[in-house]
């Protein structure tokens, strides 16, 4: 049996499950001794861009009613996937993955995993969210980690979505001095294996 921990892997917007694979490789090699990934694609299409999926589409003017269907659809799939592929010991999000796997450790009771680490996320802004998070605040350990330099998600809405959606002692915000990626030098390996041991 083995004694790695199963990830489930949120992509960004504009992604899809074998992108955010790719664009992993170096943060994969490096934990592979302790993690095992598993990346599933966003139900729909990403409006904004001629490529790539989106957990929820956004454009101004949006109709809450129909971002918040879409992600209702994304929560099924999710928890359809826990279901039928799990269990997992933790969840990686980037960017709006990262929104996504707050809003589901929210609403969903199966996705009380083990630890959370979200990448270059945010808070989203949707009531039906914000009264979740209001009555009863994330309490899965997580590790949130911000770029400095991020111009697409700046870092203060990182360390937004870590003030306003988890409990205090749960959380954990590191900084990198880049910007929107996932940081995976000889340094941020260790803080990852660090956070890991501490959440076994």
């Amino acid at each position: 049996m083995s004694s790695k921990l199963r990830v489930l892997c949120l992509h960004g917007y504009t992604q899809t499950a074998q992108k955010f694979r790719e664009r992993t490789g170096p943060f994969r090699r490096s934990l592979k001794n302790d993690l095992d990934f598993y990346f599933i694609t966003a139900p729909h299409a990403a409006t904004e861009f001629d490529s790539g999926n989106a957990w929820w589409n956004r454009v101004p003017d949006s109709d809450p009613r129909r971002i918040w269907t879409e992600v209702q659809a994304s929560l099924d799939l999710i928890s359809r996937v826990v279901r039928e592929e799990g269990p997992f010991d933790g969840i990686l999000g980037f960017s709006q993955g990262a929104g996504m796997a707050a809003i589901a450790m929210a609403m969903l009771p199966e996705m009380r995993m083990g630890f959370a680490i979200l990448v270059a996320g945010f808070m989203p802004d949707m009531k039906e969210f914000t009264s979740s998070i209001e009555r009863s605040r994330i309490s899965v350990p997580a590790l949130v980690v911000v770029g400095e330099k991020d111009e697409i998600v700046p870092a203060i809405r990182g360390k937004l979505l870590a003030q306003e959606a988890f409990t205090q002692g749960s959380v954990t915000v590191l900084t990198h001095e880049g910007g929107h990626f996932l940081p995976c030098n000889a340094m941020w390996r260790t803080h990852y294996r660090d956070f890991l041991n501490n959440n076994k």
